[in-house]
Formats: structure tokens, sequence, C-alpha cells
């Protein structure tokens, strides 16, 4: 159990974590078919991962200066959540 406890704290693969889950939602995101019509066309999911993404990996660092122990759940959020919003956002055009 210790092992497993050091591998989640490790910042190394918390980042990693971070930057896999944003390429596979930013490949998600961008395999919507949005219509010319919708006034944004390929912006919003060619920009919002990577600055979600980003933003995640800041406040994980910031939140590495207060809180030792329990950091990977911030990473595990930020996967989800960043997940989340690619396969909604490609459910929803794509429907």
């Amino acid at each position: 159990m210790e092992k497993l406890t050091e591998l989640i704290n490790k910042p190394k693969n918390n980042i990693i974590g971070i930057l896999t889950g944003m390429l596979i939602s930013w490949i998600i995101a961008m395999s919507t078919d949005l219509s010319p019509s919708s006034g944004h066309g390929g912006f919003i999911p060619l920009v919002f991962p990577p600055i979600i993404g980003m933003f995640f990996i800041g406040f994980y660092y910031v939140s590495r200066i207060f809180i030792k122990k329990y950091n990977w759940i911030i990473s595990l959020f930020a996967i989800i959540y960043l997940l989340h919003f690619a396969i909604d956002f490609y459910l929803t055009e794509n429907i």
C-alpha cells in the first residue's frame, strides 16, 4: 500500500496524468463536427482543453506548497473535468 501511495503522490506522475487527460480531451473535442453557422468554428475545442489543463497544473503546484499528501485528488479532478468537457462537447455537437 505504501508503494501505491508513493506512486500516486509523485508530481511527475500527476503532471503526466493531467497532460495525458488534456491530450485525450483535446483529441475528442477536436473531432466534433461543428457547423459553419455556429460562429466559433473550431476555436473553443482548440483552446479550452490546453488552457484548463495548464490552469490545473498551476493549481497542482500551488497546492503542493500547502498540502503534501492528497494532491493526487486535484489531478484526478482535472482529468475527470477535462474528459467531461470533451465528451459533453462531442455529444452535444454531434447529435
